[in-house]
């Protein structure tokens, strides 16, 4: 069975220990990286099940780029926009980049683990399609 992962792509440390104190629980592995880029090469990383970026003014310029990026590799991927409180009016520009949510202080993680529950239950427990169950019940018979 292969581990599923959260990444956690931050400089400053915070929003990963608030992470680790609300969702302790989940069976997930957490990966923290500390830039767009490196968040990008985890190549062997498939099965990448959210992901948590801080974002800073200085890169809102690479963000587009990366979130298209994102996107190509981890169609499904969910990824939550943390920020500090200066970064309130770029709140609409980070939804627009494809940041399923925002959020602007660690004690609001809690809005992002409920997020990460609510997809892991839909990807884990979703009703299968009859295509999908015929397919199962198939290679079953094999």
């Amino acid at each position: 069975m292969t581990t599923e992962h959260m990444v956690i792509c931050e400089e400053t440390g915070w929003w990963a220990t608030a992470v680790r104190r609300f969702a302790d629980d989940l069976p997930l592995s957490v990966l923290e990286t500390s830039s767009l880029s490196s968040c990008i090469d985890l190549e062997g990383h498939r099965d990448l099940l959210f992901l948590i970026v801080e974002v800073r003014r200085s890169m809102l310029d690479e963000l587009i780029p990366w979130s298209c990026q994102m996107r190509q590799r981890w169609k499904k991927t969910p990824w939550v926009a943390v920020a500090n409180r200066e970064m309130r009016r770029s709140e609409w520009f980070l939804r627009e980049a494809g940041a399923a949510h925002v959020l602007f202080s660690p004690r609001q993680i809690g809005e992002a683990i409920a997020m990460l529950r609510r997809h892991l239950y839909a990807i884990r427990y979703r009703p299968k399609s009859r295509v999908d169950q015929a397919f199962d019940d198939f290679l079953s018979d094999s």
